[in-house]
């Protein structure tokens, strides 16, 4: 695999600094406050990586979308715009057959036209190297992309399990990078030669508590298999840092608290976005 490094002509940067977005449901608010911040405090990133709602900013980021048009996009964004699921009577009748032949909710069409307002079409017509991790179902095993189309890159790293149906790329199924690499630290340092990797990363709200405290609440196979996912994934993410650290990368871990933002609460985006900025601005600013 080639590896680039891409400091800007007459720019003076005492070290090459990745960013990587993590994924977290609909954090994509956060992660464009958090990349405001980067650019306000003047670092200039060589390379990005994302999973989930992250590679859709870390492809703005890297396909040199301004800060105007990022806030525009996304504040503008509604319900109707991205959710469309199959017809009722549709979905009824694979209820009907315990839902055997039925892949997801939402067909992403929308999300994919929404997609289209990012200016790259291709990895290679972006400004900045960038990867972007999915999960290959066909294949049995997690995916980077680097190279191609972005946009089906992105989607197929959005799709949600059981909420958007799987993305079909080459002949493969694939579904959200999240599921495998919540954090994809270890494809950026494959793919651009790194001193450091700053990280804006969104916990998953039932890993960051630990003890008995969730035996309290009443169970449900959702939750113990959320739980379960969400434990492999951390773990995941912990092993790369360890790995990088060998290597001599440092990681940059920054949590900004953002408020959580969902389909039904696209109205709190912009505190999320304003959040993630203050607090990114303050702790990297300490650093």
């Amino acid at each position: 695999m080639t590896k680039y490094r891409n400091i800007p002509q007459g720019e003076k940067q005492t070290s090459a600094v990745g960013v990587v977005f993590s994924s977290g449901f609909f954090g994509f608010f956060a992660h464009a406050g958090f990349l405001a911040a980067i650019r306000e405090l003047e670092i200039a990133p060589v390379a990005y990586a994302g999973s989930s709602s992250g590679a859709i900013v870390a492809a703005m980021a890297a396909s040199g979308m301004d800060d105007h048009a990022i806030r525009e996009m996304l504040f503008s964004v509604r319900k109707e715009a991205f959710w469309d699921p199959d017809p009722w009577h549709v979905i009824l009748k694979k209820a009907t057959k315990f839902f055997r032949g039925y892949s997801g909710y939402l067909k992403g069409e929308g999300f994919a036209r929404l997609l289209e307002r990012i200016p790259a079409r291709r990895f290679e017509d972006c400004e900045t190297p960038l990867a972007i991790a999915a999960t290959n179902l066909t294949k049995k095993k997690g995916t980077v992309f680097t190279r191609g189309n972005l946009i089906k890159a992105i989607q197929a790293s959005g799709a949600v399990p059981m909420l958007f149906k799987p993305v079909e790329i080459d002949g493969s199924l694939y579904v959200d990078g999240g599921v495998v690499d919540k954090a994809p630290l270890k494809a950026l340092a494959d793919l651009v030669d790194l001193d450091k990797i700053i990280i804006h990363f969104i916990a998953s709200g039932n890993v960051g508590k630990n003890g008995e405290g969730f035996l309290e609440k009443r169970m449900s196979p959702w939750h113990v298999q959320y739980l379960a996912v969400n434990i492999a994934r951390q773990e995941a993410y912990e092993r790369q840092l360890e790995m990088l650290d060998t290597r001599g990368v440092e990681v940059i871990e920054v949590k900004t608290d953002a408020p959580p933002v969902g389909p039904n609460k696209l109205n709190k985006g912009r505190a999320a976005y304003e959040t993630a900025k203050a607090a990114a601005l303050k702790i990297l600013s300490d650093l």
